[in-house]
């Protein structure tokens, strides 16, 4: 939940929107990656997502709207965020290579589909026991079944196991979230302010820097002027935000990833984090 404390002093100041600049794209798809593996390296995130995503359902408890509503935002924004990028990756693979040539093996790829076991989700970060699907067994005659569609049934069955477990699990534990409520109010009250909810849309943020301005300052701004003043001033003092930012595989962030950083938060709902 995204809150802002209100204050009672009162200050001048302005917001400086500038245009935005040109940034750099960030890096393609390795050359020598053939297609194959390229969607094998997809599903591998897919399958990452679903365990991240199962992981987050499991800090929502029974009866806990809010903190519902925030897991399903932040589940929507990285699924979106994977999509957007594995279309892009593959786009940049068939521009530099011509053609994918996905029909050449159909029957092996659809043996490869068939392939599917629970275990392969990783759910390190889960404490609870993997569930394991069991095989279904081919009738004798008739029509060949559609083995695609029977793994993912398999797929999604074994994943509403694990969520059910997650929520038995959480349902005995205490609610930090109602616990972190309790002590800011708490202190709010006797700091003589108040809390006010910000929608966690991924602009919660810069709306609620939005709120405060206009409650104290009667600065009137937007979302997009306030991602974009962000943006330009994380531009001009990279050298001041560089060494706290990581790349994907963990190290520092290149000039050119940096880049791509400032435009996605100039330009999408990605949330706003410490830097920021």
């Amino acid at each position: 939940m995204d809150q802002t404390t209100s204050t009672h002093q009162h200050e001048s100041s302005t917001v400086e929107v500038q245009q935005p600049s040109s940034t750099t794209a960030g890096p393609s798809p390795e050359a020598s990656e053939t297609y194959e593996e390229l969607k094998a390296r997809h599903k591998k995130e897919q399958r990452d997502l679903t365990a991240k995503v199962t992981a987050l359902k499991k800090t929502a408890t029974k009866g806990d709207k809010k903190k519902k509503k925030e897991v399903t935002a932040e589940v929507a924004q990285l699924e979106h965020s994977l999509a957007q990028q594995q279309e892009k990756e593959e786009k940049e693979w068939i521009n530099l290579h011509g053609s994918t040539d996905t029909q050449a093996k159909p029957e092996e790829e659809e043996e490869e589909e068939d392939d599917f076991d629970v275990n392969d989700i990783p759910i390190d970060h889960l404490t609870i026991e993997p569930v394991f699907a069991k095989k279904q067994q081919q009738p004798s005659g008739g029509k060949k079944p559609n083995r695609q569609k029977a793994r993912k049934d398999r797929k999604a069955q074994a994943l509403k196991e694990l969520q059910d477990e997650a929520e038995k699990e959480a349902a005995g534990q205490v609610n930090m979230n109602e616990v972190e409520r309790k002590a800011i109010e708490e202190l709010a009250q006797v700091m003589g302010v108040s809390v006010k909810d910000i929608t966690p849309d991924g602009h919660c943020l810069y709306n609620a820097v939005a709120d405060q301005l206009s409650q104290h300052y009667q600065i009137k701004t937007t979302v997009k002027d306030l991602r974009h003043s962000t943006a330009e001033y994380m531009r001009r003092n990279s050298d001041d935000f560089l060494p706290f930012l990581s790349n994907k595989q963990g190290d520092m962030m290149s000039p050119d990833d940096f880049s791509e950083y400032c435009k996605e938060l100039e330009t999408t709902a990605v949330w706003g984090g410490q830097p920021e």
